[in-house]
């Protein structure tokens, strides 16, 4: 999970071994963790353009990806999109992007790593009062999914083809392979409860993409597979979905409005 200042890790499983550089100080200058997806890393560099970099903190291995066509704005809503193939250990992967449009509404912009570029699709989202949220995308099946102000908005990587669902929703992630939008008063009462966890937990989305309020306390949601992790206020909690239970990771005092990105190690090599 990226944490404040340099990016840091913080492991599920005290018995597991971390990445070698859990600051990332092997890229070429120091970054900003934007999303995650099967064993790598897309970051954003604080100097220049801010240029994008895909990674595997895992061997240490990255690439530059080349300046986008179009201005993605101070916090893009970026979704990486890779599935490993069985037999080949080298990284196909997708980078998407929708934008404002100058016409008002969103474009997609999408980075192929076998093409080597960045495209803009020609599908334009027009909805003046919708807004995407940022950092909370999804991939699920060839389609990436964003929560916006009205609702859920969708985008087909293979039609580029883009939809809006209403859905009253907390976060994005995938579990089981399937994408899920549940909302965590319903999530909870089908868990064995750690004593711990904050069952009082209550749909309040904040303004501030990732976190949601219980009352008074911001509640921090991050999907890593089938597991979701939960913070509240400086405790964190591990929640099996498949098994419907969960556990207590201990405290820790992080800055409050920091990002969280899911990481599972990979042996992925980039080049």
């Amino acid at each position: 999970m990226d944490l404040k200042g340099m990016p840091a890790f913080m492991s599920l499983d005290p018995r597991a071994y971390g990445v070698p550089d859990p600051s990332l100080t092997f890229l070429p200058e120091p970054v900003d963790v934007r999303t995650s997806y099967n064993g790598l890393l897309c970051c954003q560099g604080r100097t220049a353009y801010r240029p994008y970099y895909i990674c595997n903190p895992a061997n240490k291995q990255w690439k530059e990806l080349p300046k986008p066509d179009d201005d993605h704005g101070p916090d893009p809503a970026l979704v990486l999109v890779f599935e490993p193939p069985i037999m080949n250990f080298t990284a196909d992967y997708k980078l998407v992007c929708p934008f404002p449009s100058e016409l008002g509404g969103y474009k997609f912009e999408v980075y192929s790593s076998d093409r080597g570029s960045w495209r803009t699709s020609g599908e334009i989202r027009f909805d003046d009062n919708e807004k995407l949220l940022p950092k909370t995308g999804a991939h699920v099946n060839g389609i990436v999914y964003w929560p916006s102000t009205r609702g859920v908005t969708s985008f087909d990587l293979n039609s580029e083809l883009c939809r809006l669902f209403s859905s009253n929703l907390e976060n994005l992630g995938m579990i089981n392979g399937k994408l899920s939008v549940k909302t965590w008063t319903r999530i909870l009462p089908e868990i064995k409860l750690d004593s711990t966890l904050p069952v009082e937990s209550t749909t309040c989305p904040c303004n501030y993409s990732g976190r949601y309020c219980d009352g008074h306390n911001q509640l921090h949601i991050v999907f890593v597979g089938d597991v979701v992790v939960l913070r509240k206020r400086n405790s964190y909690y591990c929640i099996d979905m498949k098994n419907k239970a969960s556990n207590c990771l201990g405290e820790y005092i992080i800055h409050p409005y920091e990002r969280f990105v899911g990481h599972v190690n990979g042996l992925v090599k980039l080049y």
